[in-house]
């Protein structure tokens, strides 16, 4: 269809028509989990395609043969080696980090290029209201380091979960599950991998709430203590992971854009022409994981850590923190003291992610500027400045971030690069790894099946296996995790709908040549990393968050 800004358009009657027959499908629901703006129904021009279902079929035909071919005596068995854990991937191919999860190397480069690389934070003082001092820590390493010096150089980085905290834990058909919070001391060393230098862990407090009551574990601690220490950073990181980087700040932060842009812009509309493809089957997916995912009984009741109600509120409080500007990929490194490659050399989140990010703002740029030639051909729209206007509203999209009117074209192109970026990239980014680090337990798991194990003593391997999950919940992890990462609807930069616009076709066309380029860049990258990080290949990238 020709794309018309609202005041340009030839038949402002049929526009107007159309539209409010929108604003009729598509209603708010502020009341399912206050205060987050969620759709009320979802319109059946929103639904799955019978291309999506179909495909999606065949790419998780392999699943249950797996399951069934699962060699455990039943799935009510106890599990009594890390190696059980191997069997269940009978047919399904076995992630790669078996072979190095109890290493540190793994352990660190997860929190650069993992399924969570969004934790990690610069520090330049000890955190707020931890219970040791530098000194203290400096104590534990003697002269092999000198941490002060780190500290005050930027070198030093820290991953706390102490924010979850309040999650007391729910239960299962067993017993009682649980969460830990730790806080993990990481430091970035000039000398590692290839002579490139390398992120390295140097302290874990499990339990950093009880003060100097919890004890400080370190790298020259007995090795199953040790190991105990990483998998509760890895239990906490995974619940984080899923309520709050992936769940809250992909799916449902986007959520009111799509209904907002549903609502206010014509179909024909420029910004909805352009937006349209990156919410494709977004409210649908949303839909179905409130009615499958995070019902009472459903999968994050089952498997998280913490009761139904906890793990919900880990997603409002991670709204409540959110704004767009902020979460926009640069600010965001910004804000966390990442972005600067000289203090943290090695970090193929960030260094990927600046490269889609740099080549989508051009792309939405030279796109916007097509059809906004002047400063009045914005505040004219009254479609895209209502957009604005109930994207903040109170009674709308409640979004954080962005300015009630719209004045300048930078603005703009901000806004819906942050759009695109969070509906593609950074979704994909968070979703797909979750096969490769989550689905093996020992790894990754969603939850702990014993309680922390008292300072001071330590687990033989046996006690350590209790505190993973069982057989059922191990199934049902890698069940629903295999689901949600093994389908790509499309590709990022490639839209199943035509630009009408000569113009906007070729702007397209530069588009996907640049986003070859960074495939290119992405793949020179990972000859000098530990790990390649694929995640954010263009060409593994999704247009949106359909899955």
């Amino acid at each position: 269809m020709k794309p018309y800004l609202s005041q340009n358009d030839p038949d402002p009657t049929k526009r107007k028509s159309l539209l409010e027959r929108k604003q009729g499908e598509y209603e708010f629901d502020h009341d399912f989990l206050p205060p987050i703006a969620m759709l009320k129904d979802v319109p059946s021009i929103e639904n799955f395609s019978t291309k999506y279902i179909a495909e999606r079929t065949i790419e998780t035909a392999e699943l249950p043969i797996n399951m069934l071919a699962v060699k455990t005596r039943s799935l009510w068995d106890p599990l009594d080696e890390l190696q059980d854990y191997e069997d269940y991937f009978q047919v399904l191919p076995k992630p790669h980090v078996i072979k190095t999860y109890q290493t540190d190397d793994s352990f660190s480069e997860q929190r650069l290029c993992g399924v969570n690389p969004l934790v990690l934070r610069q520090i330049k003082a000890m955190p707020p209201d931890f219970a040791f001092t530098i000194q203290e820590l400096q104590n534990k390493f003697g002269d092999s380091i000198n941490l002060q010096d780190k500290l005050a150089k930027g070198n030093l980085y820290v991953a706390d979960y102490r924010p979850l905290a309040f999650v007391k834990g729910g239960t299962y058909e067993r017993g009682k599950k649980f969460l830990p919070t730790p806080i993990a001391f990481f430091c970035w060393r000039s000398s590692g991998f290839s002579d490139r230098g390398q992120l390295v862990p140097i302290v874990i407090q499990i339990n950093p709430t009880a003060g100097k009551q919890s004890q400080m574990v370190t790298p020259f601690d007995d090795p199953l203590v040790w190991f105990h220490a990483k998998l509760c950073v890895q239990i906490a990181d995974a619940n984080h992971h899923e309520m709050s980087s992936h769940l809250c700040r992909t799916h449902f932060v986007m959520e009111p854009f799509a209904i907002v842009t549903a609502r206010q812009l014509a179909e024909n509309h420029p910004l909805n022409l352009l937006l349209k493809p990156h919410f494709r089957f977004m409210l649908a997916n949303n839909e179905l994981g409130r009615q499958r995912l995070v019902n009472r009984g459903g999968p994050v009741d089952e498997l998280l850590a913490g009761t139904l109600q906890e793990s919900l509120q880990i997603v409002v409080n991670a709204y409540e923190e959110w704004s767009l500007d902020q979460f926009a990929l640069p600010t965001e490194l910004k804000n966390r003291g990442v972005d600067d490659v000289n203090n943290l050399p090695h970090y193929p989140y960030r260094d990927d992610g600046m490269l889609l990010w740099n080549v989508i703002k051009n792309f939405v740029s030279e796109y916007l500027k097509i059809y906004y030639k002047t400063p009045a051909d914005l505040t004219e729209d009254f479609e895209l400045q209502a957009w604005a206007q109930e994207l903040v509203s109170n009674s709308g999209g409640r979004v954080k971030g962005v300015s009630s009117t719209i004045g300048t074209l930078e603005q703009l192109v901000d806004i819906a690069t942050a759009v695109i970026f969070t509906c593609g990239p950074q979704h994909s980014a968070v979703n797909y790894p979750q096969y490769e680090y989550m689905t093996f337990m020992p790894n990754m798991p969603l939850a702990a099946y014993k309680q922390i194990t008292p300072e001071g003593t330590i687990p033989d391997r046996k006690n350590l296996i209790s505190y993973l999950p069982p057989p059922k919940q191990t199934a049902d992890q890698l069940t629903v995790l295999f689901i949600l990462a093994a389908y790509r609807y499309d590709r990022l930069g490639y839209y199943d709908d035509k630009f009408e616009d000569k113009e906007a076709q070729d702007v397209i066309v530069t588009f996907q040549q640049n986003l070859n380029g960074v495939e290119r860049q992405i793949e020179l990258n990972n000859k000098s990393r530990l790990i390649d990080y694929s995640y954010l290949k263009p060409r593994l990238v999704t247009n949106s968050i359909s899955v």
